[in-house]
């Protein structure tokens, strides 16, 4: 299983190392792989734990107190085994004032909202996002400024 330092899944991610630091000490998302034991120990995230991280990132900027957030993310948190089968086909659905994680019965998911969708947000399309950022993350300094300048054709693979 790859692990992703805070540094990193916040680069990942587009958040703060302080935003992740506060949302594992309000034991909002929390590290699976390995928790901070006081100073000096790096908290280590797994890929599930990125898409929470990202799915509360997006669910917040889009206006959302935490306590909301947090209900939703539990049929994401107890997915963790499976986040990639479950989350791929999953959405998050809100009508403005309540929020819902449905998986496939649409049709029941559309009759408790009375067809009022102000937001659908799909976790298959954050996980494919999160899995590019974490391939560019992964690679040399230099070659991701090559990238993103467009040089990449012009990389030469030396130091």
């Amino acid at each position: 299983m790859d692990a992703y330092d805070s540094k990193t899944a916040s680069r990942i991610v587009g958040v703060s190392l302080r935003q992740i630091q506060y949302w594992d000490e309000r034991g909002f998302v929390r590290p699976s792989v390995r928790l901070a034991g006081g100073r000096g120990t790096k908290r280590l995230y797994s890929f599930h734990d990125l898409i929470c991280l990202k799915v509360v990132k997006d669910l917040a900027g889009y206006g959302f107190s935490l306590q909301r957030i947090r209900r939703c993310l539990q049929p994401l948190r107890k997915a963790d085994g499976r986040a990639i089968e479950v989350t791929h086909g999953s959405r998050y659905l809100t009508n403005g004032e309540d929020l819902f994680m449905i998986t496939s019965d649409r049709e029941k998911i559309l009759g408790a909202m009375e067809r009022q969708f102000v937001l659908s947000l799909g976790i298959g399309h954050l996980v494919q996002e999160l899995s590019g950022a974490v391939a560019r993350a992964a690679l040399p300094a230099r070659r991701r400024r090559a990238l993103l300048n467009g040089a990449g054709e012009k990389f030469s693979g030396r130091a």
